[in-house]
């Protein structure tokens, strides 16, 4: 009679989540992925360690109205923190869809909480699970870094234009304002220009950041560029070394998909970086210029598993130029 009773409570609970499921949709995601780095410079043996940990959890209601929240690993403090935390609500009647990092449907909505902030391009690979490189571009790297951040977005979908405005904390103190707009001009060319400012006091900023870009799609291959220079912002945070600098750097990027030649589901990507700052960071302990060459190579074993090998080649300055390699294993689920 217990165990009927058992079987029967056991029934009624996975009834009842099914039922709640299926009503609220709400959905649990996630990723991992393991990465292992050989400096050819260097004579330390490389190690396997946990690169990016994150788990997802996303509400949708109705047709116009979903939550997202993620916790992810913090590699510093070997922490689970609060990646993500947001509301957003569409004013449109449309597909009730789960939030994602990339948006497709016309729409007008409102978000607000803790987000990327959809700052150029790069922002729709902060997760390795997204990213077909391992490595973000170099720019991306010295100026604003996994752009996350609390505050609100108002964003316009419509055709062939969109449009973002927000305002979020800004990198030290004040409040951050800036905005992104983005037209394609044929369906596999889209051209975009990003601005954000750091107000302390009224008409007073200090620091900021510009970004133009372009891409170009096809069924074989993906360019991508971007351009970007600021003003007391170096490395996601406040430039304490150099409060007047003002530094830039650009990026090319082109990836392949080789299915078409191979039959099988891999791809080739090929980047080009440099980065520079206007004024002398010696002193400072950092140097003010630099490039790289990337040269990555994808294979899609499973929609839920890839693997990754990546070289790059780097030089600061004037000095020799360093290389090294990068194997990389992305699940998610």
């Amino acid at each position: 009679m217990k165990t009927i009773n058992n079987f029967l409570l056991l029934k009624i609970s996975v009834l009842l989540i099914v039922n709640i499921s299926v009503k609220a949709q709400t959905e649990l995601t996630g990723f991992f992925d393991v990465i292992s780095t050989q400096n050819f410079a260097s004579k330390s043996s490389h190690q396997f360690q946990i690169n990016q940990f994150e788990l997802d959890v996303s509400y949708a209601h109705q047709t116009n109205f979903s939550v997202g929240t993620a916790v992810a690993l913090n590699n510093e403090s070997e922490k689970m923190e609060l990646a993500m935390a947001f509301v957003h609500y569409s004013f449109n009647d449309g597909p009730a869809l789960h939030p994602r990092r990339k948006e497709t449907y016309d729409h007008t909505a409102l978000l607000f909480g803790k987000f990327d902030i959809p700052f150029g391009l790069d922002y729709l690979s902060f997760a390795s699970s997204d990213r077909l490189t391992i490595t973000q571009p170099l720019v991306i790297e010295k100026t604003i870094g996994g752009w996350n951040d609390i505050g609100i977005d108002f964003h316009i979908f419509h055709g062939n234009f969109k449009f973002d405005i927000w305002a979020i904390n800004g990198f030290s103190d004040g409040v951050n304002l800036g905005g992104n707009v983005r037209y394609t001009i044929f369906p596999s060319i889209e051209i975009g220009a990003s601005h954000s400012s750091e107000i302390i006091k009224l008409n007073n900023s200090n620091k900021w950041i510009n970004g133009i870009d372009l891409q170009l799609n096809s069924k074989i291959f993906q360019f991508q560029s971007e351009y970007l220079w600021t003003k007391g912002i170096y490395e996601g945070t406040k430039d304490t070394m150099m409060i007047d600098d003002i530094h830039h750097g650009v990026y090319f990027q082109l990836i392949t998909e080789l299915i078409e030649w191979t039959l099988m589901p891999i791809y080739l990507s090929l980047r080009f970086d440099a980065w520079q700052s206007e004024l002398d960071r010696d002193f400072d302990g950092a140097d003010d210029c630099q490039n790289r060459y990337t040269a990555t190579f994808g294979y899609r074993i499973h929609d839920n598993l890839s693997f990754k090998i990546e070289i790059l080649s780097s030089q600061l300055e004037n000095y020799k130029r360093e290389h090294k390699a990068i194997l990389q294993a992305v699940v998610s689920f």
